[in-house]
């Protein structure tokens, strides 16, 4: 009996001890994010007291390559007049099967050459990246890094515009989450079985794949799958939705992926909110995950819509503006 209480002590003793090491660990991380939102609000106030206008900057462009509407040296030409220090070109990748909204792939080599040939025509006025926006489709899609690699891309935006239904690899069981609401609507009854909930969550989890196993510069549009939902079919506000985020930010946090607060569902009408909305923009605030204005510009008008607007809230939620990319091996 002895004995035994000895050892219960000694338990008791050796719990005590991290209990204290979890308390000195959470004491540290709480002075560091004190200590980054000072920061955050001392550079905010100088620039303030400085009278500094916002840099503006976008990494998010769609051309006539691919679903936009204008060839690429037009937004060079925009991007200069309207004052931005970076511009980023990111096609959407070309897909292995047809589609309205993507790169073909016989017009790949010439949307690369032009944009590098632009990169360095314009480099004296302007800073340019040439990137891509690829999807990620489990079983269809090719690996981030090995694109970026033998494409030479100085970047690459994450992101999931087709979900696949947990567990298959048919294409018949691919849902649009973009595009008409009906084409919205339809794949959740018909791929889902009608299961909102399922077929948001599906959604998630292939951003944390894809966020875990390629390793993107950026996530676009992390929390777009609300776009079509409206508040009718499901709440963003329930504990399991919340799950989804927090699983999808943690794998975000281990990466050093950048998250993309897209500008383009305020200004063509389609949302009131951001993507991500303010809720989880306060999440990646809290994880100290860095953040990125862009504004999706699918024409030239667009390279600064609502660039200001969401540059500031970003600053008064106190998030962490990520510096500017620069060209880079790969995705890591």
């Amino acid at each position: 009996n002895n004995e035994q209480q000895t050892t219960n002590n000694k338990q008791r003793t050796t719990n005590n001890e991290q209990q204290t090491t979890n308390n000195k660990q959470r004491t540290t991380n709480n002075e560091q994010q004190t200590k980054n939102n000072e920061q955050r609000t001392t550079n905010k106030e100088q620039r303030t007291k400085n009278n500094e206008p916002i840099v503006m900057y976008n990494y998010h462009t769609h051309s006539h390559y691919d679903d936009g509407k204008e060839p690429l040296e037009a937004y060079v030409l925009a991007a200069i007049e309207k004052g931005l220090t970076t511009l980023g070109f990111s096609a959407h990748v070309p897909l292995p099967f047809k589609n309205a909204w993507s790169l073909p792939k016989e017009k790949l080599p010439e949307y690369l050459a032009e944009a590098k040939r632009l990169k360095e025509q314009y480099k004296q006025l302007l800073n340019i990246y040439v990137g891509m926006e690829m999807d990620y489709l489990p079983g269809h899609t090719d690996d981030f890094r090995k694109m970026k690699e033998e494409w030479g891309l100085d970047y690459c935006i994450g992101s999931v515009h087709l979900v696949m239904k947990p567990g298959s690899r048919d294409s018949k069981d691919i849902w649009f989450i973009d595009g008409p609401r009906e084409g919205y609507l339809k794949g959740i009854r018909e791929i889902f079985n009608g299961d909102a909930r399922l077929a948001a969550t599906a959604y998630y989890d292939q951003q944390t794949e894809m966020v875990s196993t390629q390793k993107p510069d950026i996530i676009g549009h992390m929390d777009k799958v609300n776009m079509h939902n409206q508040g009718e079919l499901f709440d963003p506000d329930e504990n399991w939705h919340q799950r989804a985020i927090d699983r999808l930010l943690d794998a975000i946090k281990d990466s050093g992926t950048i998250v993309e607060v897209n500008t383009r569902g305020i200004y063509t009408g389609k949302t009131s909110t951001y993507y991500p909305d303010i809720p989880i923009i306060k999440k990646c605030r809290d994880r100290n995950i860095p953040l990125m204005v862009n504004t999706d510009a699918h024409h030239p008008s667009q390279l600064d819509s609502h660039f200001q607007e969401a540059t500031q809230l970003v600053e008064k939620l106190g998030g962490s503006i990520a510096p500017f990319l620069s060209a880079k091996d790969d995705c890591n």
